[in-house]
């Protein structure tokens, strides 16, 4: 997966495979897509759908709005949600030197896809749903970087820590948004650039 300028290459999108609690629960609703836009700043339009999968997510880390004090905390069972993710090619997503890649779910590869996990980001508006994201349950984040250009990277930094560290989560932090069939994730810091799976360059 990489970023591109201009328009958006191939999108993404994803179905849920479940969050853990105490036990592993079968995660239900709507699909979280992950053809993820970068935008240019807060000023972009709030989208008026529902999607009752990220209303659940932000009740259970966030309590519910109208019962949101400054004391709320965090409730101790609170875990990240997990997503398996497909592109418009039906391409899932393994990690190889590094490096979150797209390929063909088929015989070994099916055993080495990398869902991804997301935790609210509970410092930007609730209702655009920034989620910060990873992978490996939670315990590596996707990063824009920190550049001018945009670079996507993980890093090893766990999603709770960067659930209460502010402003240092911005990095992390892709807007849910609804785009066609699909939902999409746009970048919180870099504008102007497209997160998408791309043919990899031959010799």
């Amino acid at each position: 997966m990489s970023f591109v300028s201009g328009p958006a290459g191939r999108g993404c999108g994803a179905r849920p495979v479940g969050r853990h609690r105490e036990r592993h629960h079968q995660h239900r609703g709507r699909p979280l897509g992950v053809a993820m836009e970068a935008t240019a700043g807060d000023g972009d339009p709030v989208e008026s759908v529902v999607d009752p999968d990220m209303v659940a997510l932000f009740d259970e880390f966030l309590g519910r709005e109208e019962e949101i004090t400054s004391s709320a905390a965090v409730p101790v069972r609170a875990q990240p949600y997990h997503y398996a993710v497909r592109d418009t090619e039906h391409k899932g997503l393994c990690l190889r030197d590094g490096r979150l890649v797209a390929t063909n779910l088929q015989g070994v590869n099916a055993e080495q896809e990398e869902p991804i996990s997301v935790v609210p980001n509970p410092h930007l508006e609730r209702r655009r749903c920034p989620l910060i994201v990873g992978i490996r349950g939670g315990n590596k984040a996707l990063s824009c970087g920190t550049g001018p250009e945009p670079r996507l990277q993980l890093e090893e930094v766990k999603l709770w820590d960067l659930f209460s560290s502010g402003d240092a989560a911005v990095p992390y932090t892709f807007y849910k948004t609804f785009g066609g069939t699909t939902q999409h994730l746009r970048g919180r810091r870099v504008p102007g650039a497209f997160l998408s799976t791309a043919p990899q360059a031959r010799p």
